[in-house]
């Protein structure tokens, strides 16, 4: 059962099912078909903090992050404030 839906701007983008981690969640992501949408910036971002291009990818970020919200499938308040990576089916995210 997912834990948090992913929402950009009241769209829904999928939903996130924690599998483990300790200071990064971890878990699988359930896209809807609006992520394509947005799946390019997600790719980007990825790529970018692999490389190390930090500026590059925090204006990326700053570009994806706007809108972006958790959702809490538990009834508590939506997440503002948090980092997520996603790649494929598999996510990562901290808040």
């Amino acid at each position: 059962m997912a834990d948090f839906r992913v929402v950009r701007n009241g769209i829904l983008l999928g939903s996130l099912t924690r599998t483990g981690g300790m200071f990064w969640s971890e878990g699988e992501f359930e896209p809807v078909p609006d992520f394509a949408n947005v799946q390019p910036l997600f790719d980007e971002e990825r790529l970018l903090l692999e490389a190390d291009e930090i500026d590059a990818w925090e204006a990326v970020w700053d570009k994806l992050s706007v809108g972006l919200v958790l959702e809490p499938l538990d009834g508590s308040g939506p997440i503002t404030e948090f980092l997520l990576h996603i790649e494929g089916r598999q996510a990562s995210w901290r808040y």
